[in-house]
């Protein structure tokens, strides 16, 4: 059977012309880019230039991170227009009144937000198909790159339905859905680095110890970006940044075991946080309806 919060707000969102929009406006940043790329290319060549055929590595990777970016740009004001009605009309009061909603009405908002982003990378696959042929890409790093955009979705769109559900006032979940990434993203390396510096003003030895290692490895994994790096790691063969910032934390990234499963286990990390916030949504909803 349909979810029928998801038919309703499918069904609204195909008579939008706000979807056409973002598909158009998504493509021609993408066409835009390629074609800059291919114009810089051609003038090199014509003019003679020395051209390392490596850098078209990184013209891809910088095309797939404009895909990967625009997530974080969209979840937030995808998800809060699903929002603008209930919160208008006060539904939410309404649909607490129905018994075993909140399940239905919380992954209808999610998986609504994942089906538009996949709806959306999919309209970009001819422009992103076009950037792997030119630059010699293989289709394999394009299904990871899919991958990728839909694990940040999901992960975007969790936190910031969790956000809706418990703020009255859209500004308030907007404002907080934006906290949130932001601590996660950024929160975790300030954190990391602050009890690095502790523990080496605290410390005699002036190195840092297992434990603290092992809390800034925690928090790594906990960053959205460690699973981005693995990524950047499998197009370019080289994550000389990241791994200067593990050193730089006590951590290790030489050893067989960090590079079979860190980001293996950032990736898990990533979808556990998103189905994390899935069920604190449910369980705020549930926990409403009994006060």
């Amino acid at each position: 059977m349909i979810n029928p919060f998801f038919r309703a707000e499918w069904l609204q969102k195909g008579r939008n012309i706000q979807l056409p929009l973002m598909v158009i406006f998504y493509n021609a940043i993408l066409a835009f880019v390629i074609i800059l790329f291919m114009v810089l290319n051609e003038g090199s060549f014509q003019n003679g230039y020395y051209y390392d055929t490596s850098t078209y590595q990184y013209q891809f990777l910088i095309i797939s991170t404009l895909q990967i970016v625009a997530v974080f740009f969209m979840m937030p004001y995808s998800v809060a227009k699903t929002f603008v009605t209930d919160k208008e009309n006060h539904m939410l009061e309404q649909f607490d009144m129905i018994p075993g909603v909140s399940m239905q009405y919380v992954t209808s908002k999610i998986f609504l937000a994942v089906l538009i982003n996949c709806f959306i990378f999919i309209s970009g696959l001819p422009a992103a198909t076009l950037s792997c042929i030119y630059t010699g890409i293989g289709g394999a790093k394009l299904l990871r790159l899919g991958a990728m955009v839909l694990m940040f979705t999901f992960w975007s769109s969790a936190i910031t339905v969790f956000c809706y559900i418990i703020y009255e006032r859209s500004i308030w979940a907007f404002s907080g859905s934006l906290l949130i990434h932001g601590l996660f993203l950024g929160g975790t390396l300030f954190l990391a680095e602050m009890i690095r510096n502790i523990s080496l003003l605290s410390g005699t030895t002036g190195e840092l110890s297992t434990t603290v290692s092992n809390l800034c490895l925690f928090l790594l994994l906990l960053n959205p970006l460690s699973s981005y790096m693995g990524y950047y790691g499998n197009v370019t063969g080289d994550i000389g940044m990241f791994s200067e910032l593990c050193s730089h934390l006590g951590i290790d990234t030489s050893q067989k075991m960090f590079i079979f499963l860190f980001y293996k286990a950032a990736t898990l990390m990533c979808l556990l946080v998103g189905v994390l916030f899935i069920f604190l949504s449910i369980w705020y909803m549930e926990r409403r309806k009994r006060g």
